[in-house]
């Protein structure tokens, strides 16, 4: 195998220097012929890259003309220290030519979408298009056909609001409908996730909120000590006044601790026509159980992701939340009705829940799911940092108590509604401070790898910086004291952040390969991850029309990175062209029959940290002259199958093999019905 690899290699190296096979190679995105038309499906071949190599190579800004970089100023993370958790991407095909366009949030200053000419070179459009969203500090980012007529429109979230809803004339030129639609809203609006909940063909959303201003930048570090926080002059302990609205008390054993609440999150219901109607989460839609101390569900959310846990059909919602808000998992009743999943079906999780995806992970036909975190991969820096973790635990043996630890969580699925956590055992446990996962079979083998953004601004967990901020909290807290005794006054020229006093954490980003075995091996250095940086938000899709995913990443105070994903090895992509509203056939699972091991994936929307992936699955073939068998099952409860499926090839699925041209209205029903169909037409 070695061997074969090399010769590709030296095969590269050799036909550089022909210009004819540099221009073949180079128009690889551009490659055009004509569709394999039937009804219930179209294919087209699919021209793979000349490199000979697993990985990813990083594009030049100035040669692609992606020159986006997410700027962020001291003045800013002095006001609002939440601007840190960054922004994200999106990715889509805006304007119908075939070619995966780049959409981009940025914290302070217009947002940019860049159109893909081919060949990667991209052309930023976002002035004529209307899509700058200037006056907001925009985190999340999703592209999505909301309105149902078969093109992309677009999704902004933001940190107090007011967020955006675009519209899409069908050129890409876009209408902002934010108020109308019922998409204004003020919160610290993160991540935001799509799915058709109710089952009645159109998408809901659900938008994790963080918080709009940390308590952190509203009083002092010293003022946040316990002496001011908790009130102890009545019979039992509270939080004082002042702080009330940001704090609450919690007693374990004989010890009184206070956490600080972030805020709900947000259901947005599809009401038709593209408008939406906000409902809260505490009246009907997310049950819990009434001995749960819930805080009024104000969770530190950073993410939300619907998928299809109990493999019922209908989309379940993970939440991904910061600190001590736990994970909340909710299952979906079919009717939009979610209540908590048993305590049992997971027994610990991470701390700081930063991000979550799903994959097979053994090929078994169950759904497992890793969650990241920031343990850091070098033991040096692990000596050197504190965990955030709040050492004081529920006492053992409770049966409510889920155990929050500092580190990557990788659950095994059972097969019994409960899962086994073996990220540790697995190799996957640490990834240093990690906002976004992703899974995808980067080398092609049948099995999903991981890639994994990574930094931040600053090293929150460094010792000696938080021994060097000790003094600064104890003077902040001497002048708390005084102002109580009537001895100072406030002056808010003099307020002291101790985020400057910490090393910014720049790090390369990770990818760990799938060995198959249920182990993980780290490559980040072979496939291409080898620069230091801050990455936040991370989409995929297929920017060169080539079949495999490529990867594009939001930085902080550098560049965004475009990665090309040089894989030559055989692949099968698919994308789903559902009917109207749900039109790209999200909810929908997309399985691959007929290899060495059996491939799914279920089509989402969203649901990735601050981002958006096209919305196109690939698989591995293996080699091109196998025959696969390819079912989709719709988030309608339709069954299609294709057989006679080869590799390197792009098959478009149609729901209910008609025309994309035309809208036909369908009964939602589940159904039995399983239309079958060979490459080459209905049997």
């Amino acid at each position: 195998m070695h061997g074969t690899l090399e010769m590709r290699r030296n095969y590269k190296s050799f036909i550089s220097s022909f210009p004819l096979l540099i221009i073949l190679s180079g128009c690889v995105n551009n490659y055009k012929v004509d569709w394999h038309e039937t009804r219930s499906h179209r294919w087209r071949p699919i021209q793979t890259g000349w490199f000979g190599q697993t990985g990813f190579t990083a594009q030049n800004p100035e040669d692609s003309g992606s020159v986006f970089s997410n700027d962020l100023n001291k003045n800013l993370i002095n006001e609002n220290r939440i601007l840190l958790n960054g922004s994200g991407v999106s990715l889509g095909d805006i304007d119908s030519d075939g070619l995966v366009d780049i959409y981009f949030s940025r914290l302070d200053g217009e947002n940019v979408l860049y159109k893909n000419l081919g060949n990667w070179k991209f052309e930023d459009i976002t002035e004529k298009s209307g899509t700058a969203c200037a006056n907001q500090f925009s985190t999340g980012t999703v592209l999505e056909d909301i309105d149902g007529d078969h093109d992309l429109d677009i999704l902004v979230s933001s940190i107090g609001g007011p967020n955006a809803l675009l519209i899409n004339d069908g050129t890409g030129s876009f209408e902002d409908v934010t108020g109308e639609a019922g998409f204004s809203f003020d919160a610290g609006a993160h991540t935001m996730a799509l799915a058709d909940i109710e089952g009645d063909g159109d998408l809901d959303i659900y938008v994790s909120n963080y918080k709009k201003l940390s308590a952190k930048d509203i009083w002092e570090p010293g003022e946040l000590l316990f002496q001011f926080v908790v009130d102890r002059t009545g019979e039992e302990p509270r939080i004082a006044d002042e702080y009330s609205d940001h704090f609450f008390l919690e007693v374990r054993g004989n010890n009184a601790l206070f956490f600080e609440v972030g805020e709900r999150d947000i259901l947005l219901v599809n009401v038709g026509d593209g408008k939406f109607r906000q409902e809260s989460i505490l009246k009907g839609r997310y049950r819990v159980q009434e001995e749960e101390g819930q805080h009024h569900l104000k969770d530190w959310g950073l993410l939300a992701r619907f998928q299809d846990f109990d493999n019922d059909g209908d989309p379940d919602l993970y939440v991904c939340n910061d600190f001590e808000s736990p994970d909340r998992l909710w299952l979906n009743n079919g009717a939009g009705r979610f209540t908590a999943a048993d305590d049992f079906f997971m027994r610990n999780s991470s701390n700081a829940s930063m991000a979550v995806d799903f994959s097979d992970i053994d090929r078994d036909g169950q759904l497992d799911f890793l969650v990241v975190d920031m343990l850091s991969k070098s033991h040096k820096r692990r000596m050197t940092q504190r965990s955030t973790e709040v050492l004081l635990t529920a006492p053992l043996g409770v049966y409510r108590n889920r155990p929050q630890y500092m580190k990557n969580t990788l659950f095994l699925n059972r097969g019994d509604n409960t899962y086994a956590e073996i990220a540790q055992m697995s190799g996957i446990d640490a990834s240093d401070w990690s906002w976004a996962n992703l899974f995808l079979d980067v080398d092609l083998d049948g099995y999903e790898d991981m890639l994994v953004a990574t930094g931040h601004y600053y090293d929150a967990q460094n010792e000696d910086s938080m021994i060097q901020s000790y003094s600064r909290i104890q003077m902040s807290a001497v002048k708390k004291q005084m102002i109580k005794d009537g001895m100072a006054t406030e002056d808010d020229n003099d307020k002291l952040n101790v985020i400057f006093l910490f090393p910014t954490l720049e790090l390369p980003n990770v990818a760990f390969r799938n060995m198959g075995n249920l182990r993980f091996e780290d490559v980040s250095d072979t496939w291409g991850f080898t620069e230091a940086d801050i990455s936040h938000g991370m989409a995929l899709g297929d920017l060169d029309n080539d079949g495999d995913l490529d990867v594009v990443m939001n930085r902080l105070n550098a560049p965004a990175a475009l990665y090309r994903n040089d894989s030559d090895a055989p692949r099968i992509a698919v994308r789903l062209r559902g009917d109207s509203p749900n039109t790209r056939g999200i909810g929908s699972k997309v399985k691959l029959l007929g290899g060495p091991v059996d491939q799914m994936k279920e089509v989402i929307s969203g649901g990735s940290y601050l981002s958006g992936s096209e919305a196109l699955v690939s698989f591995a073939a293996w080699d091109t002259d196998r025959e696969f068998t390819l079912e989709v099952t719709w988030r309608s409860g339709e069954l299609s199958v294709i057989e006679g499926v080869k590799g390197n090839r792009l098959y478009e699925v149609y729901e209910n093999y008609h025309s994309q041209e035309k809208d036909f209205e369908i009964d939602r029903r589940p159904s039995t019905k399983v239309r079958v169909a060979s490459a080459f037409g209905v049997e």
